[in-house]
């Protein structure tokens, strides 16, 4: 829903998603004891995007 109220195309969708990822990817270990909010919510961007929901 939300990908079709914005118009993505297929590229800035999977530049979107890689970018998501990214930025999941350093926060897990940064925060992974220190704020256990930001690391679950990484596990779940990560989780998404790696499972292309």
């Amino acid at each position: 829903m939300f990908r079709e109220a914005v118009e993505a195309d297929d590229a800035t969708w999977e530049r979107g998603r890689g970018w998501a990822l990214s930025i999941a990817l350093i926060q897990l270990p940064y925060y992974r004891d220190t704020n256990p909010v930001v690391a679950a919510n990484s596990r779940r961007t990560i989780e998404a995007v790696v499972s292309g929901s």
